[in-house]
């Protein structure tokens, strides 16, 4: 049955479809629970952890902060959106109890547990911690001085909420059991990182405008793409991927991040997603792709995408600290990078770190 908000419900109550305008007015608003919308009270209301809460235990963040697009800090322990009690626990166990166990050890040991199953089960998860990150944003101020006339984060930087439906749907994959065709899983890429630049074995960033995300657990560094069909990881399998041979930094992790990012920006023919359903409740939905050519296109390349991306990932993190005239400059056009040397090779961890100090 289809409600007046889009939403398709099955012969057994299941929200088996949001569509794009309830996902905005109503998921975004925080008013329902954000993966089966049902309508959320005292009784049935429990807190989903943006940030898993594993995550937070293992690598002690929970009086940590967490950077918002705004610019400002908000602690991970408060870092949470409104969810059933029902989809909280299942979250838990389908998704975050059997993850915490793959990342539990080294990449060595991670990469050696990888399967189709443990990949599309990190690929949801990803979209699930995206989905949940730009939810968020709709909860907070833009600007903290009160004086200023309310707008959420999510307003101020001007979130496209129709860009992300396919990350939600994807992300709703563990109530729905929805299937998906084999162009619906995105750029999937696992790198080891050695973060002898940081102090800390955690990191996330995703980039909004380009569907794109990033993590850093414990040595090992994947980043998602969602929405391209694999196209990105293809395109810069020459220009990239074939000359990385060993661990990359966690600062070149980033900027690995905006490679991903930036190819997905030039993606000319994005394919287009949409959801078959069974109304009866007898079969679960099936997400299909539609691939709009026989083969993906890309813009010229501009450095300058790739620029404002590197200035995003790492402009604040490397400020004086990296021994380069104009950095700042540089980094803005394009034209330096922390992961190649002016040769195109790969720089090793050691010397990337000296290069920084």
């Amino acid at each position: 049955m289809k409600l007046n908000n889009g939403n398709i419900i099955d012969s057994n109550g299941k929200t088996t479809f949001v569509s794009i305008s309830a996902f905005a007015s109503e998921v975004c608003n925080l008013d329902v629970c954000f993966l089966c919308t049902k309508r959320l009270d005292a009784n049935n209301q429990n807190d989903e952890h943006v940030i898993p809460k594993w995550l937070l235990k293992r690598f002690d963040l929970y009086n940590e902060t967490v950077n918002l697009p705004n610019g400002s800090k908000f602690k991970y322990n408060q870092y949470v959106i409104p969810c059933c009690i029902e989809c909280n626990s299942l979250l838990s166990s389908v998704l975050e109890t059997p993850l915490s166990r793959v990342f539990s050890d080294d990449f060595e040991q991670f990469t050696s547990l990888l399967n189709d199953d443990i990949c599309l089960k990190i690929y949801i998860w990803l979209a699930l911690i995206f989905t949940k990150t730009h939810i968020m944003d709709q909860s907070l101020r833009m600007h903290l001085d009160r004086r200023i006339e309310y707008s959420s984060i999510a307003d101020g930087v001007g979130y496209n909420w129709e860009s992300f439906h396919h990350v939600y749907c994807l992300s709703r994959i563990p109530y729905t059991q929805a299937s998906l065709d084999e162009f619906c899983i995105g750029s999937f890429f696992v790198i080891p990182v050695d973060s002898r630049d940081t102090v800390q074995q955690y990191d996330y960033m995703d980039i909004s405008f380009a569907n794109t995300s990033g993590i850093i657990i414990n040595g090992i560094g994947i980043i998602a793409v969602f929405g391209d069909a694999g196209a990105v990881i293809n395109q810069l399998n020459k220009t990239v991927i074939e000359k990385l041979i060993g661990p990359v930094t966690s600062i070149q992790f980033r900027e690995l991040v905006a490679n991903f990012a930036c190819c997905h920006l030039h993606l000319k023919n994005s394919p287009i997603y949409s959801t078959l359903t069974d109304v009866s409740g007898v079969n679960p939905p099936q997400i299909v792709c539609k691939l709009t050519d026989s083969e993906p296109e890309f813009d010229t390349y501009d450095p300058n995408v790739f620029g404002a991306l590197m200035d995003m990932l790492v402009g604040d993190v490397l400020d004086g600290k990296v021994n380069e005239d104009d950095f700042r400059e540089k980094l803005r056009a394009g034209t330096l990078s922390i992961l190649f040397d002016s040769h195109g090779h790969v720089i090793p961890p050691n010397k990337s770190n000296q290069q920084t100090n």
